[in-house]
């Protein structure tokens, strides 16, 4: 089967399992869902709590990847006033490659530390957000590289 296939079976098994699971019927906050803008691409992005997950595939011929990054925020929101809030968080990230000159290495994985800043409208519904995370690859070597930097501007809305 081709890899795209699996990757993009399990993107929407996991997408439909996760949100039904008891993990997130805890006290811990908002759930959101929303899209991002930036490097690496179009990410959607899930948000329950102190736990964050973006999601996004690059459509870039000759440079096909799925990233998938796992968050929990350490500083969840913190308002700065009425409509402003900050967080900061840990992360792991992952890249699997889907070209043909990457055979041997293929996957790219790694930590980060997302810091984000989020502007509040219509009641807490509709919240944009500007995020960098810089991080360290751990996988195939541990290295600091432009490659594992990330940053995402865009959007999520209230869900519960």
């Amino acid at each position: 089967m081709n890899k795209k296939i699996v990757i993009a079976l399990f993107v929407l098994l996991s997408s439909i399992i996760i949100p039904q699971s008891n993990i997130f019927a805890g006290p811990w906050g908002e759930t959101r869902l929303g899209l991002g803008l930036g490097m690496p691409n179009t990410v959607l992005i899930f948000r329950s709590g102190p736990y964050d997950i973006k999601v996004g595939y690059d459509f870039t011929d000759g440079k096909e990847y799925f990233f998938l990054n796992g968050s929990y925020m350490l500083i969840n929101s913190r308002p700065f006033n009425s409509i402003f809030s900050g967080s900061l968080g840990l992360g792991l990230f992952g890249k699997v490659f889907f070209s043909e000159d990457k055979k041997d290495d293929n996957f790219m994985g790694g930590m980060n530390i997302p810091i984000s800043a989020e502007v509040s409208f219509i009641d807490n519904f509709l919240q944009f957000f500007a995020m960098v995370a810089p991080g360290i690859e751990l996988y195939p070597k541990p290295t600091f590289t432009t490659k594992s930097i990330c940053w995402w501007v865009g959007f999520t809305l209230l869900l519960d």
